[in-house]
């Protein structure tokens, strides 16, 4: 039987095992992202102000998720992944929680999916995420050694419907995707048989055509699909989408300068400090600048991925393999909607949108993945570890 032991450690024995690559590409890219919200809500300072509420309230969730992050890290991911059942409860009941006392932002009505926290808004579906990585990784090792059986497979659909109702109920679409996506994504990294991959994306096609027919899928949400197909019947829709593409495409090269982007400054894409950061860098860093951004998470993501497969066990595996598809997922997403690839679903781009919430549990995510790291390497250099 395992015990948990904690160990005094110097501060050398404590960083030397850290995956420093991983940390400096998050760090590197949390930084990028708050010289772009910068310059994205340059022009709302008044009254000598340094910095908007929207850096202030990034850069507070940067700080304290990179401590939450290396705390994580020294506490073996099997203590985490044990604690599955109190990880999710807590989460599902932060949802519920917010089904009665969720608001929602002036720029996200359709969505009452935040929590005011008076300091700052905190959406639980980001939070949730973490969750559902680390309880469907415990399920997914669990059922490992009958995986492609059909009994099997309903209950982890169930697992993954969860969630996805969840965000659904408080009219999060956008996040709802993204739960789809890691939920096919980690199955596939968890050697489903693609025959139930198949079957899945029949019954996700018949599921949307038939929402669609009934009116399920209405009013803006609705209009967001057809105006892909439709801009010039639906200007007003596409608005933020064909704005920020000309702001991302008049930045040339090497850009119009840092905080001399004519659209960035004048406000011309509605939020583009969350939703079309990336319209920053390619206006004002031009298509090099925007690159760095797309590098930068490949980079990130092609990281968690080598911790995953140089993984202790199975678990740790799934757990990273779930964060670099979240990540991946997000960036997708975000990419595709400022390319009009995708409707407008209120996707941040992950570290470097403005949202407080997002960054924070994105260093929680990765607390976990430098944790796997960690404890396949060198578990006695941490402060947690089981033996």
């Amino acid at each position: 039987m395992k015990n948990s032991i904690s160990k005094k450690k110097s501060v050398l024995d404590l960083i030397k095992s850290t995956d420093f690559l991983t940390l400096l590409s998050a760090v590197l890219a949390s930084v990028y992202g708050l010289m772009l919200v910068y310059s994205a809500t340059y022009s709302q300072l008044t009254n000598g102000k340094i910095i908007t509420s929207d850096v202030r309230s990034m850069l507070a969730s940067v700080l304290m998720g990179l401590a939450i992050a290396i705390l994580v890290s020294n506490i073996d991911y099997e203590i985490i992944s044990k604690l599955w059942p109190v990880i999710a409860a807590g989460c599902a009941g932060l949802m519920v929680f917010t089904f009665f006392f969720g608001v929602a932002p002036s720029a996200r009505q359709d969505a009452k999916s935040w929590l005011d926290l008076k300091i700052f808004y905190f959406q639980p579906s980001e939070l949730l995420k973490v969750g559902f990585i680390i309880s469907f990784s415990y399920h997914l090792d669990l059922v490992r050694d009958r995986i492609n059986k059909l009994k099997t497979i309903i209950p982890l659909v169930i697992h993954g419907a969860v969630p996805i109702g969840l965000v659904l109920l408080t009219g999060d679409a956008g996040s709802a995707l993204i739960f789809m996506i890691m939920f096919i994504g980690m199955l596939f990294f968890a050697k489903v048989n693609i025959g139930y991959f198949v079957a899945g994306i029949c019954a996700i096609i018949v599921g949307f055509v038939v929402a669609w027919k009934a009116g399920i899928i209405g009013g803006i949400q609705r209009q967001r699909i057809v105006a892909l197909f439709y801009p010039d019947q639906y200007e007003d829709v596409m608005y933020q989408q064909t704005h920020g593409k000309i702001a991302l495409g008049s930045g040339g090269l090497f850009g119009q300068g840092y905080l001399q982007g004519d659209m960035t400054q004048s406000g011309a894409v509605p939020e583009n400090e969350n939703d079309m950061i990336l319209s920053v860098a390619g206006e004002e860093f031009g298509f090099v600048g925007a690159m760095c951004v797309v590098l930068l998470l490949g980079f990130l993501i092609l990281r968690v991925i080598k911790t995953a497969m140089n993984a202790r066990d199975n678990v740790g595996f799934l757990m990273c393999s779930g964060i670099s598809v979240m990540l991946f997922a997000q960036m997708l997403v975000n990419i595709g909607m400022e390319l009009s690839l995708l409707p407008c679903i209120g996707i941040t781009l992950p570290l470097f949108s403005a949202g407080g919430s997002s960054s924070l549990c994105i260093y929680l995510a990765l607390g976990i993945a430098f944790s796997v790291y960690r404890f396949s390497r060198a578990p006695q250099d941490t402060l947690f570890y089981t033996k």
